[in-house]
């Protein structure tokens, strides 16, 4: 007989202060922010993710305060203030990359906000690096090594 894992989710809770574009997939994925980086699940396939710093300043303002990818990119573009960079592109790739692991979703307009654990904390990193999404494996191997 196979072994089951029960996973403890992150409780999601709702508040209305402003809408968002994207949410995390409901009932497959899970979130929270740990020192300034994005840890993240999906249920549905048990892998587990990171987000580096920039990648959770992206996400958390997606998730959390609702805001559209233009102002993410405006944010990072008039804080770090490099023209050669692709801050749209940079954005656009890492919401991408969120969407093809089935980790978030596109909400529609009249979808509340979730207010994610552990969001404190979340800003601007010192330092820019391209957000960037990071597949750890599976969370049963990770339980199983005893890592």
């Amino acid at each position: 007989m196979g072994r089951r894992i029960i996973l403890k989710f992150i409780p999601i809770l709702v508040s209305a202060r402003c809408m968002a574009r994207y949410t995390l997939k409901d009932d497959g994925s899970a979130c929270r922010f740990i020192d300034g980086e994005a840890v993240l699940l999906n249920a549905d396939t048990s892998a587990y993710y990171s987000m580096n710093l920039t990648g959770a300043f992206v996400l958390r303002e997606l998730l959390v305060s609702g805001r559209e990818p233009s102002e993410i990119s405006r944010t990072l573009r008039e804080r770090f203030g490099d023209a050669s960079q692709d801050w749209d592109g940079d954005v656009s790739r890492a919401i991408s990359q969120l969407e093809e692991e089935g980790l978030i979703v596109q909400a529609s307009i009249e979808s509340a906000v979730p207010a994610i654990e552990g969001e404190d904390g979340v800003g601007l990193p010192e330092l820019y690096d391209i957000p960037a999404l990071e597949r750890h494996g599976e969370l049963e191997q990770l339980i199983l090594s005893g890592e």
